[in-house]
């Protein structure tokens, strides 16, 4: 089940990758979570694939779940993987590379912004 929304105290995702798949040649975002202001996207990249860059109004943690990904932001390239974490600040321009095949988890932290439409 895909989007999951908040329905009581506890709400579980069983399976964040096979909400995900990874496709030949693209990335897809896949909402897992939604809990008022805050979302849990997860994005699976195919290897060579890019997230042009852009922007968050409101601060975001990246964490990999399977693969490697570089994300550069500020003159920075920090390559990602999973065990990794990484908190990206409200209005860094950030772009994400994927190395491999990956998933990559991402969690808005506030309004704003929803990234997957």
């Amino acid at each position: 089940m895909m989007g999951h929304d908040l329905e009581g105290p506890l709400t579980l995702v069983e399976d964040m990758l096979a909400e995900a798949p990874v496709q030949p040649g693209t990335v897809k975002p896949s909402s897992v979570l939604k809990i008022g202001p805050f979302s849990v996207i997860v994005f699976a990249f195919d290897a060579g694939v890019e997230l042009r860059e852009h922007h968050a109004p409101v601060p975001v943690l990246l964490q990999v779940l399977d693969g490697r990904v570089r994300v550069e932001a500020e003159g920075q390239n920090v390559d990602l993987v999973p065990g990794g974490l990484l908190h990206i600040a409200p209005e860094v321009r950030h772009r994400v590379i994927a190395a491999e095949p990956s998933r990559l988890q991402l969690t808005v932290l506030g309004t704003g912004h929803d990234p997957v439409g």
